[in-house]
């Protein structure tokens, strides 16, 4: 993807459907049990399956100073406040994890081993702040490497070793963690239980930096990695704030679910099937989740009928509007598609095929500042 957000293409994007946010509902059923009936009352089953307005099929190859990149994996990405871009990803014929700033030379991670996606995050630590990519190793623990750029905006000479995740925090070997950044150079991290089907989350407080109790969510069980996002307005210039965490996952029963946690408290919302467009979003992938500044964001997932990639539209009150199609019929076939949004432009990022190419690929979608401001989170 480009290196920095000034040289996104800015191609003009057409509004063809008016999407209003559904009120929050919560869905009496363990997630992994699929209700009776039709759409809940949150959903908006009236919009048919469209792509995003304004979707193109010009993929491109994710690229470092060496060329296209090669993964067996999904790779992450991350940006810092000044525009830098760090991607992390497993290696195309080993399992080494990579890392490359702004497209330039790829590094390895010292003594990082994976068999699964890295996650990639940046916390605001009111300097450079830092990245952190957190893997999953081989035999299941989880682990983070905190970069934190030099006084030129550079990666330091020294790249740092790992750190394990305290609290026996692991996961199956081959699931990856999620992770989402908080204010105070802060972060939250989620993760399939290695031993069954439970979702386990974990803070850590940047301030005093320490870990809190990992916590059991409720009635959310998965088979797969769970995904993570968080936006929480610090500076009171965000349009629409979520100032909320939200939680995305694969059900057992292979539909896709979501919980929310207000910023600042510890209770998450019973877990809700997403449901629009007459589409359960079936799939036997873990799904990716990206939020905006001005309320919005999206769930992606891969459909199992296909591969091809599918999109719901969510909203920061509990709601959801809409689903949406990749339209040039890529395939990500076995790997979760990442949904990012640099402020309100909305990227997938995909390891599989594409307008003709393959590999890690990028694409823009749309820019969600098109769309009218929802209503307030509700609880």
């Amino acid at each position: 993807m480009p290196s920095k957000p000034n040289t996104f293409r800015t191609a003009a994007v057409a509004l063809v459907a008016t999407l209003a946010a559904a009120s929050a509902v919560t869905v009496p059923a363990t997630a992994g049990a699929a209700p009776a009936g039709t759409a809940p009352a949150g959903a908006d089953a009236g919009i048919s399956a469209l792509s995003f307005p304004g979707e193109g099929s010009d993929w491109k190859p994710v690229t470092y100073a060496g060329g296209a990149i090669t993964s067996r994996s999904t790779p992450g990405e991350a940006r810092d406040n000044r525009g830098n871009i760090l991607h992390a990803w497993r290696g195309g014929d080993n399992d080494t994890i990579w890392i490359s700033l702004n497209n330039g030379p790829a590094r390895a991670l010292p003594n990082a081993q994976t068999w699964t996606s890295p996650r990639v995050i940046w916390t605001d630590d009111g300097g450079r702040g830092n990245f952190r990519i957190f893997h999953t190793g081989t035999e299941g623990h989880v682990y983070q490497h905190r970069v934190q750029l030099d006084t030129g905006y550079q990666l330091p000479a020294t790249l740092p070793d790992w750190t394990r995740i305290p609290n026996d925090t692991r996961t199956t070997d081959t699931v990856p963690v999620a992770a989402a950044a908080l204010p105070g150079n802060s972060f939250m991290l989620a993760w399939n239980s290695q031993s069954n089907d439970d979702i386990w989350t974990m803070y850590y407080n940047g301030q005093t930096a320490s870990y809190g109790t990992p916590s059991l969510v409720p009635g959310a069980l998965s088979k797969d990695a769970p995904a993570l996002a968080a936006q929480v307005d610090t500076d009171n210039n965000d349009p629409a704030p979520w100032n909320q965490v939200v939680l995305a996952f694969t059900g057992t029963d292979n539909r896709v679910y979501l919980s929310r946690q207000r910023y600042g408290t510890s209770g998450w919302t019973t877990p809700r099937q997403i449901f629009a467009a007459n589409s359960y979003g079936w799939t036997r992938q873990a799904p990716s989740v990206a939020l905006s500044r001005n309320g919005w964001g999206v769930i992606s997932l891969t459909e199992d009928r296909d591969s091809t990639i599918g999109s719901y539209l969510i909203s920061r009150d509990g709601g959801w509007s809409g689903y949406y199609e990749e339209p040039s019929f890529a395939s990500t076939y076995g790997r979760t598609p990442l949904a990012v949004i640099a402020g309100t432009e909305l990227y997938y990022v995909i390891n599989g095929t594409g307008g003709g190419h393959n590999g890690v690929l990028w694409k823009r979608v749309y820019d969600l500042a098109a769309l009218p401001k929802p209503s307030a989170p509700q609880w």
